[in-house]
């Protein structure tokens, strides 16, 4: 027997399977947002495990590089340099740029574990801090916040990206203000370099830069830098704009000041950071290169 469906009828069965189709769209955005929810637990626990180990492994290396030099063969090769008066090192914990130094504080340095044509956080600090430590730079505040500081969030812990931060381009900024900013900066290379080399802490002056070259895990070469040669070279260099307009580089972007960005969005992700390519100062920058394989 055929049963004749009126329109209303019909129209109350589409309603019905469109309501049904919703609850079950509700339900999987349930399922979906609860997977959301579980995979940012595991990133983050992830990233924290990541930092703990990056962490752990620059102390190790600090640690490595002291023993290194103890070494008659290492100490031999860098004398030309290190000369033969320091005794016995070790790492140096504290806020300020030197990582190691010898108990007769005959030595002092920095340890960057690096590999060829990678960046390595050379600094990081807050823009006030920056412009606060170099007065001169007063007239670059306001585009640095505007180039690397998102606004924060009504938690005042997170930032808000819903405002894009404004870069270094001519749809911004007159052509007049971006070479003034740039000017700025190209007048206080040496005081720009010393903030994110030797820092502000005048209770330990770190001297040299020890750079240990990685090829997959394995330590293959330790290179000695004396910090004021690498200055000495980079302020040979000027400042301009990277290619994207959101960071400033130092000659072919061997130094690159940046916005840090990470850190799941946290405040500290504002923070200015300078970076440096180790591997670009090898050619350039006198130095003095131990082959572990020797």
């Amino acid at each position: 027997m055929l049963i004749k469906l009126t329109y209303k009828q019909l129209y109350i069965n589409q309603n019905k399977r469109i309501e049904n189709l919703q609850k079950s769209l509700d339900k999987k955005d349930i399922e979906i947002n609860k997977l959301k929810e579980e995979l940012d637990t595991v990133r983050k626990k992830n990233l924290s495990n990541t930092n703990s180990k990056t962490a752990k492994n620059g102390y190790k290396e600090e640690d490595m590089v002291c023993d290194d030099l103890s070494i008659n063969e290492l100490r031999n090769k860098f004398s030309s340099i290190l000369g033969n008066e320091y005794d016995a090192c070790s790492r140096v914990v504290g806020n300020h740029k030197c990582d190691i130094q010898s108990n007769n504080k005959k030595l002092t340095g920095q340890v960057k574990k690096y590999r060829k044509g990678q960046f390595q956080q050379l600094d990081r600090h807050w823009i006030d801090h920056f412009i606060k430590s170099i007065p001169e730079l007063i007239g670059a505040s306001r585009i640095l916040k505007d180039l690397f500081e998102y606004p924060l969030l009504d938690n005042e812990t997170h930032v808000d990206k819903s405002t894009p931060l404004k870069k270094l381009c001519l749809s911004n900024y007159s052509h007049e203000t971006i070479t003034n900013f740039l000017l700025l900066f190209n007048n206080n290379k040496r005081l720009i370099l010393n903030y994110a080399f030797i820092g502000t802490n005048s209770e330990i002056h770190t001297e040299y830069l020890f750079g240990v070259e990685y090829l997959n895990d394995k330590r293959i070469n330790i290179i000695l830098f004396v910090i004021t040669e690498i200055i000495n070279y980079l302020e040979t260099l000027d400042f301009k704009i990277s290619p994207k307009k959101t960071a400033i580089i130092l000659g072919d972007g061997i130094i690159s000041l940046q916005r840090k960005g990470g850190d799941n969005g946290k405040k500290c992700s504002n923070q200015l950071q300078f970076k440096i390519i180790i591997s670009k100062l090898i050619d350039k920058v006198e130095h003095i290169q131990y082959n572990y394989n020797l």
